[in-house]
């Protein structure tokens, strides 16, 4: 998936540090010249460059409720949005509803009851046909901090790591249920539920209300943790159209390469400092 973003020029590391053998065709290539210890009962047989690259804005999609057997790899997906800052998409994906696995009275049912019976066209209708013939996915992060999470590339014997910004988990949205809950109200096709309080009418009583001056910081703090306050955030972002290119495709494949570190002749200091200023050295002019 394609989100517009200012290109920024990779950072590479050309150490070698001990990386996992290497099994080219089945077999491990060993290196007698590496300097180690004969006695080590585990010694070093092969060393990887490690190259950094910082071409890609890169997010991991996972699909928990998904079995792995059925992926979406051959999905039409017909829109892709992306809120980078609080780490939210949606996915739009196309059903095919002339497959014979698709239930097609099940389809406009869930159409008439989500749409109403007599459905205008506007652009705030559910499903565009008289059947279900889309469905939406929405993720969120699934993880607060992803710094430690890296998408790697073993080109010619030589490691090529990726950042991952972002680690989602994309699920079905249900919220077509919602609308048909409102939709059938608004027509009258709800019958009156036994249960539900009956709407006694009350006679209105004067009363007198004190207010105590409370914190005005306290309550601020308060008001920000809230669940309604939290939601209006989110919504304040908004949404950055995307294009969603399968895997396999030119565009993948165009995007992949792009996941190369580019400078390559670019050493960042050696591996013999402390983590944070190893971490420090690897910072851009954007910090």
């Amino acid at each position: 998936m394609d989100v517009g973003s200012e290109s920024v020029e990779p950072v590479c590391n050309g150490n070698t540090p001990e990386a996992e053998p290497s099994k080219p065709n089945g077999t491990i290539k060993t290196e007698p010249n590496l300097g180690t210890d004969p006695t080590d009962p585990d010694p070093v047989v092969h060393e990887i460059p490690v190259y950094l690259s910082r071409g890609v804005n890169c997010y991991l999609f996972q699909y928990p409720v998904r079995p792995a057997t059925m992926p979406y790899d051959n999905t039409d997906v017909v829109r892709a949005r992306f809120r980078p800052t609080n780490q939210q998409v949606e996915l739009e994906m196309r059903l095919n509803t002339a497959n014979a696995n698709y239930d097609r009275s099940k389809g406009e049912q869930i159409a008439l009851n989500t749409d109403g019976v007599h459905p205008a066209p506007t652009p705030d209708r559910t499903f565009q046909s008289s059947v279900m013939d889309k469905q939406l996915l929405t993720g969120t992060a699934a993880v607060t901090d992803s710094g430690r999470y890296a998408v790697g590339i073993l080109d010619n014997n030589e490691l090529h790591l990726t950042e991952v910004k972002g680690l989602l988990h994309l699920r079905p949205s249900l919220g077509y249920l919602d609308k048909s809950d409102r939709t059938a109200k608004a027509e009258g096709r709800v019958a009156t539920d036994p249960d539900d309080p009956a709407d006694n009418e009350v006679k209105p009583e004067a009363i007198t209300v004190k207010f105590a001056r409370g914190d005005p910081e306290r309550n601020k703090k308060y008001k920000e943790k809230s669940y309604d306050f939290q939601m209006k955030r989110v919504e304040e972002e908004p949404w950055v159209e995307a294009k969603f290119h399968q895997m396999k495709t030119y565009n993948w494949e165009e995007v992949s390469q792009r996941m190369f570190c580019g400078s390559m002749d670019t050493d960042v200091k050696s591996l013999d400092e402390t983590p944070e200023r190893y971490l420090y050295s690897l910072k851009d002019a954007e910090g």
